[in-house]
């Protein structure tokens, strides 16, 4: 903590650009997306913590608004 060493740069955006990368696209395929999308676990995990914090979160916004109308 409160380190004032020098952080090295490891991500550079025009360097990103000049790389060949192939361009993937779901549009019209789903169970290619599910499948892919199924083989990463960190994607699955964090989809899943994203909708029950955004459930939690409209749980609490349920209750404030109430407690609102309610006063």
């Amino acid at each position: 903590m409160g380190s004032s060493d020098a952080v090295p740069k490891k991500l550079d955006a025009s360097a990103a650009h000049s790389l060949n990368l192939e361009k993937k696209t779901y549009i019209d395929n789903e169970s290619d997306f599910r499948f892919y999308f199924n083989e990463d676990q960190m994607a699955v995990e964090k989809l899943r913590e994203g909708i029950s914090k955004f459930a939690a979160d409209a749980v609490t916004l349920k209750d404030i608004l109430k407690a609102k109308i309610e006063a």
